[in-house]
């Protein structure tokens, strides 16, 4: 499933729509995870305003105050040009261009707000992992008194939000935290530098374009695809050494609340 690496550079490849008008929207079929709205075809005659994130959702902001929310489940994704049979949406513009959403699996979310951002799936949302209101010790008072691992607390987006099974694997084992420490008994120490390795890696892997696994499913707009995986320190890297230059041993994997997670026993306390 895209994480926040993953939503943010679509969003920045999305920019380019700003300002265009929208001429007509096309729906392939009833649903995704959950019915299109009945009103769907309101967008259309609305221009393009900007392009927001809040956590994995895309909240692309039109005129009138009419939000388009979108959520890329599993496999979704925009781009310029007709796939196939899995495009489900279709925006085409004034000027002749058009918008299409793919996604095989049918995961993924659309949904509109028609003022501000009162919706129930944003509304239980915790801090952002790159905003300036959010830091170490935040998540320290977060992670206090909490009895599920450190890893399972890193994915629940009440305490903060965007981070998803790959990017949870790689801080930890840059911050040296085991992934199965019960998050209460995480030092205020260790929290800051969880914090201190979320910032850089999130932002490294922005900068990658977000990391395109193995089955090859998240491009960006442009059909490119995302470079970060080139940068796995644990993730995906069962069996293999580590990368620490004083560690001799390899890569674990286990599985916790039904997802793998990958770390070094020796490196990660």
């Amino acid at each position: 499933m895209p994480e926040l690496p993953e939503v943010e550079t679509v969003r920045r490849g999305l920019l380019g729509l700003i300002g265009k008008e929208i001429l007509a929207v096309e729906l392939n079929r009833t649903n995704l995870r959950f019915p299109f709205p009945e009103d769907m075809d309101s967008i259309a005659g609305r221009k393009i305003l900007s392009v927001d994130r809040r956590a994995k959702y895309l909240l692309i902001r039109l005129e009138n105050d009419l939000t388009l929310l979108s959520h890329l489940g599993m496999t979704g994704r925009f781009g310029y040009d007709l796939e196939g049979k899995h495009d489900h949406v279709i925006i085409d513009f004034v000027d002749g261009s058009r918008l299409v959403y793919t996604d095989p699996r049918r995961f993924g979310i659309m949904d509109l707000i028609h003022g501000g951002d009162d919706h129930k799936l944003l509304n239980h949302l915790g801090p952002e992992p790159l905003d300036s209101g959010w830091s170490g010790s935040q998540l320290y008072q977060s992670l206090r008194g909490r009895n599920v691992s450190i890893k399972s607390a890193l994915l629940d987006q009440k305490i903060v939000v965007g981070i998803g099974n790959i990017y949870a694997s790689e801080i930890l084992f840059r911050a040296g935290v085991s992934p199965k420490r019960l998050a209460k008994n995480v030092s205020k120490k260790k929290a800051e530098e969880i914090y201190n390795q979320t910032q850089i890696v999130l932002l490294t892997a922005i900068e990658a374009g977000g990391s395109t696994l193995r089955d090859g499913q998240f491009k960006q707009i442009d059909g490119n695809l995302g470079y970060f995986p080139h940068e796995f320190a644990a993730y995906d890297r069962e069996g293999e050494n580590c990368v620490s230059v004083e560690c001799a041993n390899t890569i674990k994997r286990v599985v916790q609340s039904g997802r793998s997670t990958f770390f070094c026993s020796h490196c990660q306390r």
